[in-house]
């Protein structure tokens, strides 16, 4: 039977933990980029080009995000350009090929990522996983408590 990894992407324990979990959201640690060596069958993380970056966890997110300027920083394959919904509505945004490995759960998510300003809009987070990453993971919010906790088989 596989392990199951459980982490705390919440506040638990901090204080004001039910507003930091409102007021910021679930969130993780990952490491971006793009290994074009990465064998996705094998048991080893690929090695990416940046590292321990919080990435905020949005359950109303479809497609997962990176930070425009970090996809450029990075150098990550470019290889399509198409709209999205977003809060002010349908824009055109380039999507690149990357890998966001959450160390925690020891889980890579690979293939094409949207490439969308979030820092220079104030976003604090340099990525966004949305609905296409939590489709591998299960999660509990557990509002009252201020934690969120993700766990994956």
């Amino acid at each position: 039977m596989a392990e199951c990894l459980k982490v705390s992407c919440g506040y638990a324990g901090a204080p004001q933990a039910q507003a930091q979990l409102i007021h910021h959201g679930p969130a993780v640690s990952v490491n971006i980029g793009f290994d074009l060596a990465w064998n996705p069958r094998s048991n080893t993380a690929p090695v990416l080009g940046a590292s321990s970056l919080r990435d905020i966890i949005d359950t109303g997110a479809r497609q997962s995000c990176i930070d425009s300027e970090l996809a450029i920083k990075l150098e990550l394959p470019h290889f399509d350009r198409r709209p999205i919904s977003s809060v002010a509505g349908i824009v055109m945004v380039d999507f690149h090929r990357a890998q966001v490995h959450a160390p925690a759960l020891r889980f890579t998510q690979s293939g094409p990522f949207a490439a969308v300003p979030l820092i220079a809009s104030g976003f604090k987070y340099e990525a966004l996983l949305g609905r296409s990453f939590l489709s591998y993971v299960k999660m509990c919010y557990d509002g009252p408590l201020g934690d969120a906790i993700m766990m994956f088989e």
